[in-house]
């Protein structure tokens, strides 16, 4: 039988911001009580996971039915940045006083006096798409012009983008509860799967905590961070757009992070290199405290969101280091076989569920009878320019010191 659980529970504060954290991390958890179950498998979604959180909920009940393993999908820091279709997990659309202004000088062109504010600022979306239509069709406007509005994505339980950390320290406070919840399942081997930022927060989660990372089933993440999903609207480049008829709706998820030197919430070299997957000094660092890890990774040669390059020399550095790394480089129409890979885009839109399917019997193999006990007092640390980042396991979690 099918076992469901769900569990909230107390996350990290932000250290690197100094921010004290109010929402409650929340993971969901499913096996086959029928089966002896070999490993923990921690499902981690990506940006837009949040989308359609029944679907979100399928892919681990579908990986639990067809594998030995417990599958845990943490629902972690500012896990909502993208819209959704089920509350609370869709965010809040929330215009600034610029987004309004410019709402309003819009409005004022199309002949409407009616007031903008933060109520009403998404409600006459559709009011200038009937009435850009009727401009277009008397020939006032040119058939392909669209007008660009901005707005702000708040998740609704508080939660701002931090961008990794504080996500991949809320996987590890998942890991030390559950072994507290379910003892019986605390020494299995822990592996960590995820697509784009699933990705690169499962290969995050070997860099702060390789301690408790057995293995890793990587499909297209990012090995060093794209600025714009830290900064946000200082680079003026949109996380995502809303597009309707006549208008995009470019999109930014709340953010503290900034370049202005002068602010408390100054985005530094050393914050950015925390970050980095592919960092030479840290790989070494990484080796020299454990190499347990198994990596797998599946990456499209024609990846413009994740340069495979990238990939490719992570995959080399970690095997020169002595890693066990797998790297399924996609490289044209004929490595896509329409069950596994689909597209040559990035994600290459394979599913955690055909990832799992494909690799984890595969990586069970290699981890069967290896123990993976939780305890305390395991840390690691990474020198970043001027600043030393130090990931501890303390009681409950994980801190960034």
């Amino acid at each position: 039988m099918l076992v469901e659980k769900s569990f909230f529970i107390d996350g990290v504060d932000d250290v690197e911001l100094g921010i004290k954290r109010n929402s409650k991390l929340e993971y969901r958890l499913s096996y086959d009580d029928s089966k002896e179950i070999k490993a923990l498998v921690f499902l981690i979604g990506g940006f837009g996971a949040n989308n359609n959180i029944n679907l979100f909920d399928f892919e681990r009940k579908s990986v639990a039915k067809a594998h030995p393993v417990c599958v845990i999908s943490p629902i972690y820091h500012c896990f909502c940045a993208r819209v959704g279709v089920i509350e609370p997990y869709n965010p809040y659309l929330i215009p600034n006083a610029k987004d309004i202004e410019l709402m309003q000088k819009i409005l004022q062109l199309l002949k409407c006096n009616d007031k903008v504010d933060v109520g009403n600022y998404l409600g006459f979306l559709p009011w200038i798409d009937e009435h850009l239509q009727e401009y277009k069709n008397n020939k006032v406007l040119e058939e392909n012009f669209m007008v660009r509005l901005n707005c702000d994505v708040v998740p609704k339980n508080g939660d701002y983008q931090n961008y990794g950390i504080m996500s991949a320290l809320d996987i590890m406070c998942v890991v030390k509860d559950l072994a507290l919840q379910i003892p019986e399942f605390a020494e299995l081997p822990k592996i960590y799967a995820g697509g784009s930022y699933g990705g690169y927060l499962a290969m995050l989660c070997a860099k702060i905590a390789p301690f408790y990372v057995d293995g890793v089933l990587d499909n297209s993440g990012v090995v060093l961070p794209w600025l714009p999903h830290i900064l946000g609207r200082e680079t003026g480049v949109p996380e995502f757009v809303i597009n309707g008829k006549h208008y995009a709706l470019t999109c930014f998820v709340k953010k503290f992070w900034t370049k202005d030197e002068n602010s408390p919430y100054y985005f530094s070299n050393a914050n950015y290199y925390a970050r980095t997957i592919l960092n030479t000094k840290h790989l070494q660092t990484l080796a020299e405290k454990s190499k347990k890890t198994i990596f797998v990774h599946y990456h499209s040669n024609l990846d413009d969101g994740a340069p495979a390059a990238q990939k490719i020399e992570l995959s080399e550095k970690l095997k020169e280091l002595g890693f066990d790394d797998t790297l399924h480089l996609i490289k044209d129409e004929n490595d896509i076989d329409g069950r596994t890979v689909k597209s040559l885009e990035h994600g290459l839109r394979m599913s955690d569920k055909a990832l799992c399917r494909k690799e984890l019997p595969k990586m069970l193999e290699k981890l069967q009878g290896r123990k993976s006990p939780v305890g305390e007092d395991n840390e690691i640390s990474y020198v970043c320019e001027d600043k030393l980042f130090t990931f501890k396991d303390v009681r409950g979690g994980g801190v960034c010191a």
